[in-house]
């Protein structure tokens, strides 16, 4: 069922990557996407019984449900429903965390920023919108990166603008099918963390680029809770040390690749020093988090990818 927002000549899936999901809002986000896309895709990664009985009583005619065996990662999940939507003949796909909220215009807006970008000759990997975590007071802003400075691009108030950035987060990017044939697909070996970034740097490595987009709007937290700081100007999204274990180690592992800059390596090992730090002496459980990361780090440098090697207790600390 085509929605009669979506330009003629596009049709768009969503996805959603499920895991042990917050029922309310992920009823919230079908209702959010109904009016915007031609079909949500469902990936469910191994979540309980209840859970994957009640998104199956929640099917419709434009809801597809395909349940996972067991929690493979978000990357693989996402590569399950582009599969899907590669063999229906569909031309765009939306990535969601389980705990988005697109704002009503926001798939319209992403396709009509490409379609704009593209006209002008621009090679485009993804789009995405500017988002706003609503335990912070600003919207979060787009980064590039100079040297060791990240540069923090805020959207002005009222006005349609598109920045080319380095990275977007994975959740409300919206990539066409045709960027992923040359591009590839996301990385299932990362499992989660640094998969959105490891596409947006590989995309920019094949001279295609990834573009922020003002006038798309979306709700999003990022993180279990946040750590605030400068009177609550900057906020540091918290997650469990399981987390900290694959940002740590996947940020080794991409460091080793060679379509990763240089530049970009020091810059982003920098701030992963900064968060070894913060984590292990400030914000607890700090023990937790110092021997989770220093696994990490050794991890890394092992080569050792894919899903975290042990047993993890609490399945919220995993996608």
């Amino acid at each position: 069922m085509k929605n009669s927002s979506i330009t003629p000549h596009s049709s768009v899936c969503a996805v959603i990557v499920t895991y042990h999901p917050d029922l309310g809002e992920l009823e919230n986000l079908f209702s959010a996407l109904a009016k915007q896309v031609t079909v949500t895709v469902i990936v469910d990664n191994g979540s309980s019984k209840d859970c994957v009985s009640w998104i199956e009583t929640h099917q419709q005619e434009n809801i597809v449900f395909l349940p996972l065996s067991d929690n493979f990662g978000v990357a693989e999940a996402h590569n399950h429903a582009i599969r899907w939507a590669q063999k229906n003949n569909i031309t765009h796909v939306a990535l969601f965390d389980q705990d988005s909220l697109p704002f009503p215009d926001m798939i319209e807006q992403l396709l009509t920023s490409e379609v704009k970008l593209l006209q002008q000759g621009e090679r485009v990997a993804a789009v995405g919108p500017q988002y706003h975590d609503p335990r912070h007071p600003e919207p979060a802003p787009f980064f590039r990166f100079a040297g060791l400075k990240s540069i923090r691009i805020n959207c002005k108030k009222g006005e349609n603008e598109l920045h080319q950035v380095d990275f977007l987060i994975t959740s409300g990017m919206l990539i066409r099918l045709s960027a992923l044939d040359a591009i590839g697909m996301m990385d299932a070996s990362l499992f989660i963390d640094y998969v959105d970034v490891e596409w947006c740097l590989r995309a920019r490595s094949m001279e295609y680029n990834c573009f922020g987009v003002c006038a798309a709007r979306m709700s999003h937290a990022l993180g279990d809770r946040v750590f605030s700081w400068r009177n609550g100007k900057r906020i540091i999204p918290v997650h469990s040390p399981l987390r900290n274990y694959y940002l740590i180690r996947n940020a080794l592992l991409l460091y080793k690749r060679n379509y990763i800059s240089l530049t970009w390596t020091l810059s982003d090992a920098y701030r992963l020093v900064l968060k070894y730090g913060l984590f292990s002496l400030l914000i607890p459980p700090r023990f937790s988090n110092f021997r989770m990361m220093t696994l990490g780090l050794w991890h890394g440098i092992r080569g050792i990818s894919g899903k975290f090697p042990g047993r993890w207790q609490s399945h919220r600390s995993e996608p």
